[in-house]
């Protein structure tokens, strides 16, 4: 990203701030600015859940739209995370990312996804990544290159940011790391479904 592609979207950043008041972060947004580990994987999944059942004494399951079955522990901290996310997920009737070995049905790290609309987006790759800022979120997240998904995740993003698209009506559904700012799915929102968010 060039001095001048920074600048800018730290200007319209900041004019958002100034004329809306402090937007509404997405359910995904990290609470600390540390930095982590980006998922590891190898299994990347956005699915709707399809159901979720905890049972006294025993590992809690999760099962999504594509059959995955995944396996959480409870009684841990990072497990009343991930059941909140879960669970918020299902109020919405939204869809969840999973990062983890579908193999043996254990989760590296899960998020929801919102639907957004790209304001702006670098116009080359720095470091094997491309920075998007999206209308409403106030941060700079980043599209790795390296992932299986950017390829098809690019082209999405760049239509976004010159259809018109806004916070007010989003075009995207992304979801977004949690703990690295990483953008990890995009897909095209359904049409009808922009008025709606996370």
């Amino acid at each position: 990203m060039t001095p001048a592609d920074r600048s800018r979207i730290v200007f319209v950043l900041l004019l958002v701030v100034v004329f809306l008041g402090t937007p509404l972060m997405p359910a995904s947004q990290p609470s600390t600015g540390h930095a982590g580990a980006p998922m590891r994987g190898p299994d990347f999944v956005l699915e709707k859940v399809k159901s979720w059942v905890e049972r006294p004494g025993a590992n809690a399951e999760l099962l999504l739209g594509d059959g995955s079955l995944w396996k959480l522990k409870p009684g841990t901290k990072i497990y009343e995370a991930q059941r909140a996310v879960i669970e918020g997920v299902i109020r919405r009737n939204a869809e969840l990312f999973v990062s983890g070995d579908k193999q043996h049905g254990l989760i590296d790290r899960l998020t929801d996804a919102s639907p957004l609309a790209v304001q702006e987006i670098s116009s080359t790759e720095n470091s094997g990544r491309y920075s998007v800022a999206f209308w409403g979120p106030p941060s700079i997240y980043h599209l790795r290159m390296d992932r299986p998904w950017s390829t098809q995740a690019l082209p999405l993003l760049r239509q976004s940011a010159t259809s018109g698209a806004s916070f007010g009506s989003p075009d995207l559904l992304v979801a977004i790391d949690p703990v690295t700012l990483e953008i990890v799915a995009v897909r095209p929102l359904a049409s009808g479904k922009g008025a709606t968010r996370h």
